[in-house]
């Protein structure tokens, strides 16, 4: 019966391989791009079925929603790749991070997964704007990782408790996106002031909570 079913599959694929090139012969028409994100989808959609079936097997969703990722900007850049241009990886990469959003919501106590998630939705940020920005969109980055570890010191990871150490990384990112804004544009200069007094601000609240 494994003999079979691996004949099968073998077979199975080189008549889809067989007709693909068919195709393109006949046509002048690549279709290897969208079989191969078909291919890719449904082995994505697998993951997640897997990772659906059993709330343990939160792994999956990474391989799952990156697969689909994957599929997507293939497809697209078969069918429209004009649409995408030089953008195409913002795909992938959002597929990534919402494959770690995934996992932190399956278990909220794997608060380590919206680090990965802050990295990858800040560089789906960062090639969006760029277009628009210029080099200026490299602020959103700093600024995306800044508040992926302020969200990290916000949300209760241990029995209601919360971080505090992502406070200083969250500084250091917001600090290091201003002073590169600075040299950019003209407005940023603003935000320098506002941040310092903001968070002069929060130390001043916490302090009084904890005297009280």
């Amino acid at each position: 019966m494994n003999s079979m079913r691996w004949r099968l599959l073998v077979g199975g694929l080189l008549v889809v391989a067989g007709l693909v090139a068919m195709v393109n012969a006949v046509t002048g028409f690549d279709l290897g791009g969208i079989v191969w994100a078909i291919l890719l989808g449904l082995g994505g959609l697998a993951f997640i079925f897997v990772m659906a079936s059993d709330k343990n097997n939160w792994w999956a969703a990474i391989p799952g929603f990156t697969l689909l990722g994957v599929a997507a900007q293939v497809g697209l850049d078969t069918l429209a790749p004009r649409l995408l241009g030089e953008a195409g990886g913002a795909l992938v990469l959002g597929g990534i991070g919402l494959a770690f959003l995934v996992v932190y919501l399956l278990n909220r106590t794997f608060w380590w997964a919206l680090i990965p998630m802050g990295v990858m939705i800040s560089l789906v940020a960062l090639i969006a704007l760029q277009g628009f920005m210029g080099d200026s969109a490299v602020v959103v980055f700093f600024l995306g990782l800044a508040a992926t570890f302020g969200l990290i010191a916000l949300l209760p990871v241990d029995n209601g408790k919360r971080m505090s150490w992502p406070w200083i990384p969250a500084g250091a990112l917001l600090l290091v996106g201003l002073i590169v804004g600075m040299g950019q544009n003209d407005w940023v200069r603003f935000i320098m002031p506002v941040a310092v007094i903001l968070v002069g601000g929060y130390l001043v609240l916490r302090a009084f909570r904890q005297k009280a």
